[in-house]
């Protein structure tokens, strides 16, 4: 036994002697005493023609012989040289440096990263910077998988591959196994060696900048070690500052990817601690999460984190295990998840990536493999294509499961079809019709039970507004600033997701949302006031403390009963005319008795099934049928209601869908120019389904084309058209152009 320990003991300490001489040069480069500096990009988020402009300001304790390079990673293209020139810094302790890009309307799409190097004699510190440009298409790469033999072969088979899918992201992942950490640590217990082929991490980086793919690196504690849970945190910090420390110089690298992942408000705890130690390293370097979704309220506690910048997501479609516990969701949720994720982030302006699983379990498994079918995949792409707000789609995982798969299993070459299919999908979806926010948002307040309400309530109004037609966007409770860490509750509205929504012109939907705490009523007192627009659906129409229900609804709630029709007071709009009359499937509502609101609709007692009321500058709308109760049964009411709340907005719709169903995902965008209108079908049978064009101008001319072959579906004068049938393929989507016709001359 002492035989073989020997060798193997005088190997680990060589080893280690060659890693911290590593570590000591690295160390040199990232973080030098007394030289410092930090990049600003602006701004985050580019648009072609436009112009980006690059800082840098070096900070030293002497100012002279300061050197300063750039260079900037182009998607798709190699590294190229960046110009910084100097300009003028009020501050004698500082440099400042200042570069700009002219963005061509031709360039591409993606995370453009910036990597600037001070050096000052023979030190040197580096600084990130980066902005995004259109989408991004992203996959964990799993760093263990590749092959031993031949890995560099391997590696650029599957970047090229990656790439003429559209990739521009990877997310090296699998950094560290069990088995051996894959670049030379001096933190993990299992390190590679420097200098060689097990430094996969070095090779991966380099091949990346090759192919022009902005990187991730994926960080998890020592797992070649067993640890303590309470130790796991600062292992990760420490990995994070080494990796960071050894590959800061390169091209590639934007930032971070937390390998922890998570399904409750726990998590947030855990990220701002990640983050806030990526963004001690440097201040340009992006930072992102893959959460699961079993608590809507997570969605708003990570938006709060400053130090995050993105989050993916996860559809969980794919994932089971046992039948007796799992969350294999229905496609559409892929969707819903993406869209709160989004609802949330765009109050702080960060990136929400939807996310696709290319894996099966048990049942969801394709060809007795860890694999999904070609369906399963194409099917959650056309639901995260649907999603507006989402800045891209990333896949987990394209490298393991497609890639590798394919080398041996012919299956797993059909799903690359699915996956080819689905893209070419997401190209048509999502930059033309999930382009825009519709204005309309489901709002989802505070609660820290709302694992269950999800369910409850949330979802039945989604899937009620799917057979309506529309597609909302999801807004969860955010927490102000200061008041974002758990397990405190949060007492004050978020003053900048009220300005967020009043500023986007939303209209709020509330559907059975009884008692709010006082964040949240105030915030709906005073989005009303300040001129929003809210429609409450019931049963159950809110409270809350910091408003009086009342004078808000502008009504008394009278007890509830069985009620059989409704019948409209008012003229709503085009399609619930004067004395019409809804029947209903008996159901359980409370009538109200108007004080100050108008009696939009009554119910067969008289009391009022629709009040209107002025509250402030704003208006609410209270309709105490559920909404999925309302659309069954008086589906032209709910239009007109939701018509009339937008218009308060200067909001327009452009399309009805009549024939809507559970299992759609719609998206609608419009512009002067052109109308989108993208509906995907989830369920196993074709559908036929009749889509009105609204606000039109009536002299002029259009046409409506399907925009997937091109074929002209119809053409004539506005006031002709009265609908369109449109015949829905079973498992697959219909993508409408409508735009006027032009004149042939």
């Amino acid at each position: 036994m002492e035989k073989i320990l020997k060798p193997v003991l005088w190997l680990f300490i060589i080893s280690c002697f060659l890693i911290t001489c590593g570590k000591d040069n690295s160390d040199q480069t990232s973080q030098p005493s007394g030289l410092a500096v930090e990049t600003r990009v602006s701004p985050v988020r580019a648009t072609p023609g436009g112009t980006v402009v690059i800082e840098s300001t070096v900070r030293a304790k002497k100012t002279d012989q300061i050197k300063v390079e750039a260079r900037m990673l182009i998607p798709g293209k190699v590294p190229e040289s960046l110009r910084l020139a100097e300009i003028k810094s009020e501050n004698p302790a500082e440099k400042k440096f200042q570069g700009e890009i002219d963005l061509a309307y031709d360039w591409p799409e993606g995370l453009y990263t910036v990597t600037v190097t001070a050096a000052q004699g023979q030190k040197k510190t580096v600084s990130k910077g980066s902005f995004l440009l259109g989408n991004l298409i992203g996959d964990f790469t799993i760093l263990s998988s590749f092959s031993t033999e031949g890995l560099e072969k391997d590696m650029r088979a599957y970047l090229e591959e990656f790439q003429k899918l559209g990739g521009n992201l990877i997310i090296i992942h699998s950094v560290i196994t069990s088995e051996k950490a894959y670049y030379p640590s001096a933190v993990c217990l299992k390190p590679a060696v420097a200098g060689s082929p097990e430094d996969r991490v070095s090779l991966a980086l380099k091949l990346a900048a090759e192919y022009g793919l902005t990187a991730l690196l994926s960080v998890s504690w020592d797992m070649t070690r067993d640890m303590p849970y309470s130790e796991c945190l600062d292992s990760t910090k420490k990995i994070t500052k080494e990796l960071w420390d050894f590959y800061c110089e390169e091209p590639a690298l934007a930032g971070f990817y937390n390998y922890q992942e998570g399904s409750g408000t726990y998590l947030a705890w855990q990220m701002r601690e990640f983050c806030s130690g990526v963004k001690a390293l440097d201040r340009g370097l992006l930072t992102a999460c893959a959460p699961y979704i079993d608590d809507p309220l997570l969605a708003g506690y990570l938006a709060a984190i400053d130090d995050l910048d993105i989050m993916i997501y996860q559809g969980a479609v794919m994932a089971s295990y046992r039948k007796d516990n799992r969350r294999c969701f229905p496609y559409n949720r892929v969707k819903d998840f993406a869209s709160l994720s989004a609802g949330a982030t765009r109050v702080r302006d960060k990136i929400t990536l939807s996310h696709v699983e290319f894996f099966g379990y048990l049942e969801k498994q394709y060809a007795n493999s860890y694999l999904a079918s070609p369906e399963d995949i194409y099917r959650q792409i056309l639901s995260a294509a649907s999603a507006s707000g989402p800045e891209g789609i990333v896949f987990f995982t394209y490298h393991f499961n497609i890639y590798d798969y394919a080398k041996t299993m012919p299956a797993a070459r059909k799903s690359r079809a699915g996956v080819e299919k689905g893209m070419k999908a997401f190209s048509f979806i999502a930059k033309k019709a999930a382009r825009d926010s519709s204005h309309l948002g489901l709002y989802i307040p505070y609660n820290d039970w709302w694992a269950d309400r999800w369910t409850a309530t949330v979802v039945p109004a989604l899937d009620g507004f799917r057979s309506l037609g529309l597609s909302p966007d999801i807004l969860p409770f955010i927490p102000r600033r200061g008041e974002e860490v758990l397990p405190y509750y949060p007492y004050h509205p978020n003053e900048e997701q009220l300005e967020f929504l009043l500023k986007n012109r939303y209209v709020l939907v509330l559907s059975d949302i009884a008692g709010m705490q006082d964040p949240d009523s105030q915030m709906l007192k005073e989005f009303v006031e300040q001129g929003g627009v809210a429609v409450l659906f019931g049963p159950a129409i809110p409270y809350g403390d910091n408003f009086v229900r009342e004078e808000l609804c502008g009504g008394q709630e009278n007890p509830a009963k069985l009620h059989h029709w409704v019948k409209i007071e008012q003229p709503l709009g085009t399609r619930a005319q004067k004395d019409r009359i809804f029947d209903l499937l008996p159901v359980r509502a409370a009538s109200w008795q108007p004080v100050t609101a108008s009696t939009l609709a009554s119910f067969e007692d008289g009391g009022a099934a629709i009040l209107a009321n002025q509250f402030g500058q704003g208006w609410c709308y209270t309709f105490p049928l559920s909404l999925k109760e309302a659309v069954r049964d008086c589906p032209d009411l709910v239009r007109d209601v939701i018509d009339l709340a937008l218009d308060k907005k200067g909001i327009k719709r452009g399309f009805d869908v009549l024939g809507s169903s559970e299992e759609f995902d719609i998206a609608e965008s419009i512009s002067s120019e052109a109308r989108y209108l993208a509906v995907v079908n989830h369920g196993d049978f074709p559908r036929q389904i009749r889509v009105v064009a609204l606000n039109l101008e009536p002299q002029e001319t259009y046409e409506i084309k399907n925009e997937i072959n091109g074929e002209i579906l119809w053409s004539g004068q506005a006031e002709s058209l009265k609908s369109l049938a449109v015949s829905l393929p079973a498992r697959d989507y219909v993508l409408l152009l409508l735009q006027k016709k032009k004149s042939e001359k």
